[in-house]
């Protein structure tokens, strides 16, 4: 006599079909439900005047301010993007008083995934520092590898000698200025 495995009976292999293809169909119809703001790539002329002499390193000792707007924001990141073939687009910026909150979209395997961030901002011994407070992917809470990445790429961040000491930051609602001296 024949033994079946119960695990793998007819009745098994369609439910775990019909939850395989639900679960596409939830992913696909967030993907398709993206409705994000798409800027131009710009540099901005006074973000590019501190870039140069950031690159050129021929204002040490200057002092620098710039107001940034969360348009501007996005427009920034959007011209970073634009040459490089990152599996990522539209990014978007708020910028309030108590923090800073953000998105895109993921690319991946004929997807594109909303994902979001939420971040409190602050200024320490010259630096920018961030905690971030919330990680998303398509509406749901990010799994801990990804929080875990997001902690890795903070620490290079902190690793980093920033050719710029901040000097100000005031984080408003829809902008930030900032104050700084180019090292």
């Amino acid at each position: 006599m024949k033994t079946v495995k119960p695990y793998l009976t007819a009745t098994n292999f369609w439910i775990a079909a019909a939850l395989l293809l639900a679960n596409a169909f939830a992913w696909f119809s967030v993907a398709a439900q993206v409705d994000m703001v798409e800027v131009e790539p710009i540099l901005h002329p006074e973000i590019a005047e501190i870039r140069a002499h950031w690159q050129a390193r021929d204002a040490v000792g200057e002092s620098f301010s710039v107001t940034v707007t969360d348009r501007m924001a996005m427009e920034t990141l959007t011209w970073f993007m634009a040459p490089r073939d990152l599996p990522i687009s539209h990014p978007q910026v708020a910028i309030h008083p108590d923090g800073v909150t953000g998105g895109a979209l993921v690319h991946m395997m004929g997807l594109r995934t909303p994902v979001f961030g939420r971040a409190t901002v602050w200024l320490e011994n010259g630096r920018l520092e961030a905690r971030v407070e919330e990680v998303g992917i398509a509406g749901a809470k990010a799994p801990d590898f990804v929080l875990l990445a997001v902690e890795k790429a903070q620490q290079v961040y902190a690793q980093l000698r920033l050719p710029i000491e901040i000097t100000k930051l005031e984080l408003r609602e829809g902008e930030v200025y900032i104050e700084g001296v180019y090292r």
